[in-house]
């Protein structure tokens, strides 16, 4: 048997808080509630995959900043150290990082790709199966699967870690 918690903690069998669904307050159609939902199904979506994108995108290029700032003297003739010395996209950033507020650099680029790390993890709903038979099981679970996903990468934060080499990208040299 399935259970939510309810506000007052305690714990409601699924099956009962079906039984509690009502049409909703604004005495609409369902039909127009369906669409309504719908619609702000969809916003919230296309906003969770912003969310993802951006994230994603700050991650890699703070990663690698971040792998650059530990190891640019460690590896100096590495394919990727040489690529990031050489880079158009990160010029600015690797200058900054050769300043003397380099250290205030390299402690942004580490809070950038801690951040990144924890909001993609709590933007990432790929795990909702939406083929499934019984939608309010699936849906249920989806729930308790991406709360656990979230309180994880609130334990792992600040995760700065940067121990891999880099994947070469495509740049604009």
């Amino acid at each position: 048997m399935y259970y939510f918690n309810s506000p007052s903690s305690a714990k409601i069998p699924a099956v009962q808080l079906k039984r509690q669904v009502t049409v909703s307050p604004t005495h609409k159609s369902i039909e127009d509630e369906v669409i309504y939902l719908r619609s702000q199904n969809k916003l919230l979506n296309n906003a969770l995959k912003a969310v993802k994108n951006t994230a994603s995108e700050k991650l890699c290029k703070s990663y690698e900043l971040v792998w650059y700032a530990r190891n640019r003297t460690r590896y100096p003739s590495h394919q990727v150290s040489k690529w990031l010395d050489s880079s158009k996209e990160h010029s600015r950033d690797i200058d900054n990082l050769h300043s003397t507020d380099g250290d205030f650099h390299h402690g942004f680029n580490s809070g950038v790709l801690a951040a990144s790390r924890l909001f993609k993890d709590h933007a990432d709903v790929s795990h909702v199966d939406r083929d499934s038979d019984d939608l309010f099981a699936s849906a249920h679970q989806a729930v308790m699967k991406h709360q656990e996903k979230i309180e994880e990468s609130k334990e792992a934060f600040p995760n700065a870690s940067a121990d891999t080499f880099p994947v070469l990208r495509a740049d604009s040299n």
